[in-house]
Order: structure tokens, then C-alpha cells, then sequence
């Protein structure tokens, strides 16, 4: 089966329906307590995407868990994605979702590597020249890898620019090999 068509689908009906009902703020913020609690849940996802357990228990269960923290019409969407037997897409319709969200916010994603932890003040600093040069907000997550030995990898938006003390050794020995 294409996953893809399906996902794009069901994630372009719920934000549409947010934009209608005027919720859509409060379902990005529902798509990213649900991803959390996959993250932080593993028996959650498990749960929702094992077929021998029956529709209706998985939706009493989803009440249970998230019926107090997600907007009534998250839930009724996230059931029906459970009646059509569709709840092993839930994680990319999510994920899909978030990213028409962040498109139409214009936040733009940004990933930053790093060797070495840097702390919080200049973090914010970097995060303050970015959303003035893009001139639009954006969603930064910071990563330490060793491995890059010193300087940094930008992603924004799935483009890279790697600036890595790796990256610049494995251009030298390429010229040096050729």
C-alpha cells in the first residue's frame, strides 16, 4: 500500500479542519504531545498499532490516556484514523501535519550540530540571528556529535551546510587521493 497519498490525505483534512474551527495552534500543540507520548511511551504506539486489538478498546484506552490533554476534535480524529484500520500512519500523518503547520506559520525547521555543548545564552543568540535573517521564527533543535571534532552542521529546511572539521578532512583527503 502507498503510504504516501493516504498520509498526505488525512494530514491535509486535519489541518484544514483546524484552520475552519479556528484550533489550528491548539492541534500543533496536540501532534506534539501525541509524538511525545510515542517518544516517551513505547508500549502507546505498540498498543495503538497492534491489529489484534480491537478499534473499540484502542479508542477507550486513547480517551483514557490523552482525553483530558488533547482538544475533543484530535480525539475524534485520531478514532477515526483508528476505525479505518489506519492507526500504523498515525506517526506520518502527524508528522506530515506539522510540517503543513509550520509552512503555513512560515517557522522555518533549523538543526544544529555541534561537537561541544554551547550554553543557553549563546544558543539564543544564534536562534536571535536566524530568525532575523530568514525573517520568520524558527524551530531550532541542537545536537552534540563528537565525531564532527569542531565546527558546526546547519540544516535548515533539509538544506545542509556543513562547516565540520570532519567534513573539511574528508574534502582534503579526497584531493589528495585524486
Amino acid at each position: 500500500m502507498n503510504r504516501g497519498p493516504i498520509t498526505v490525505r488525512y494530514a491535509t483534512a486535519l489541518f484544514e479542519t483546524g484552520r475552519e474551527k479556528g484550533v489550528l495552534d491548539r492541534f500543533f500543540k496536540d501532534a506534539g504531545l501525541l509524538t511525545e507520548h510515542c517518544l516517551s511511551v513505547k508500549d502507546f504506539c505498540v498498543f495503538l498499532n497492534n491489529p489484534v486489538i480491537k478499534a473499540s478498546r484502542k479508542k477507550e484506552v486513547l480517551k483514557k490516556v490523552l482525553g483530558n490533554e488533547q482538544h475533543p476534535l484530535m480525539i475524534r480524529f485520531i478514532e477515526m484514523v483508528i476505525d479505518k484500520n489506519r492507526e500504523f500512519l498515525l506517526a506520518d500523518i502527524i508528522r506530515y501535519f506539522k510540517d503543513l503547520y509550520k509552512k503555513h506559520k512560515d517557522i522555518r525547521s533549523v538543526q544544529l550540530i555541534t561537537a561541544v555543548s554551547f550554553d543557553q545564552d549563546y544558543l539564543n543568540d544564534i536562534r536571535n540571528y536566524l530568525e532575523q535573517e530568514f525573517k520568520s521564527p524558527i524551530e531550532m533543535e541542537v545536537k552534540v556529535k563528537p565525531e564532527i571534532i569542531g565546527g558546526i552542521v546547519l540544516v535548515v529546511d533539509d538544506k545542509i551546510v556543513d562547516n565540520s572539521i570532519a567534513h573539511q578532512i574528508r574534502i582534503l583527503k579526497k584531493k589528495i587521493v585524486s
